[in-house]
C-alpha cells in the first residue's frame, strides 16, 4: 500500500471524527477498490457495509462523543484522555510544535481544540501529502514531524479511544473506524522509518 493511500485513509478518518454528518460511503467504496491490503481491507469493509444514513450518523455520533445518555462520552480530545481535562498546556504545546513547524494554522473560528482526534488525523494526512509531493530537502523533516505526531499523539489517543467504544455499544461504524485507525497507525510507522 502506498503512503498516498494511508493518507487517503488519515484524511476519512479525520472526517468521521470530526464531521458528524459526513456521508463517505461513496469514498469508502472507492478507497476499498483501491486495494488497501489485508489489514486495513476489513475494517474498511465494515465501514463501507455498516455506514449509516446522515442523519443516524449524526445521532449516533452525538450519543458516543458529545452527550451520553447511559454512559459516559467517549472524549475525542488528547488533553481530556490523557489529563482529565480540556486544553491541557503538556499536551497542546507539544502538539502546537508540531503543527507551526509544519506551518498548519487552524481556523481561528473552528472552535474545536488542537488536539482532537479528527484534527490530528487530518495533521496526519497533511504531513504524509508534504513527504510524498514535497521536495526531497523538505522530506526528513516532515517524516520527522509525521512520526512525532505518531508516537506521542495519535497512537495514544487513537489506543484510549478505541478501548472505550465497546464498553458503549458503539455502531459498527465506529467500530470499524477505530479499528481502522488502530491499523493504519503502526502500518504508516513502518513506511515512514523505511524511507
Amino acid at each position: 500500500m502506498t503512503l498516498a493511500l494511508k493518507a487517503d485513509l488519515a484524511q476519512i478518518l479525520a472526517e468521521v471524527f470530526l464531521e458528524p454528518g459526513a456521508d463517505l460511503r461513496e469514498d469508502l467504496g472507492q478507497l476499498l477498490d483501491s486495494g488497501p491490503g489485508p489489514s486495513l481491507e476489513d475494517p474498511l469493509g465494515r465501514m463501507a457495509r455498516n455506514a449509516l444514513e446522515p442523519t443516524a450518523q449524526s445521532v449516533e455520533y452525538t450519543r458516543l462523543f458529545l452527550h451520553a445518555k447511559d454512559t459516559d462520552a467517549i472524549h475525542l480530545f488528547e488533553s481530556v484522555q490523557a489529563r482529565g481535562h480540556h486544553m491541557a498546556p503538556m499536551v497542546i504545546a507539544p502538539l502546537q510544535a508540531i503543527y507551526d513547524a509544519a506551518d498548519i494554522h487552524l481556523q481561528e473560528d473552528l472552535g474545536i481544540p488542537p488536539d482532537h482526534l479528527g484534527l490530528e488525523f487530518a495533521c496526519l494526512s497533511y504531513l504524509l501529502g508534504q513527504v510524498i509531493e514535497g521536495g526531497l530537502a523538505e522530506r526528513p523533516r516532515f517524516v520527522e514531524l509525521a512520526q512525532r505526531l505518531l508516537r506521542e499523539h495519535l497512537r495514544p489517543l487513537a489506543s484510549a479511544v478505541a478501548g472505550q467504544l465497546p464498553q458503549v455499544s458503539a455502531h459498527p461504524y465506529y467500530q470499524a473506524a477505530s479499528d481502522l485507525a488502530s491499523a493504519l497507525l503502526p502500518e504508516t510507522e513502518k513506511a515512514l522509518a523505511e524511507l
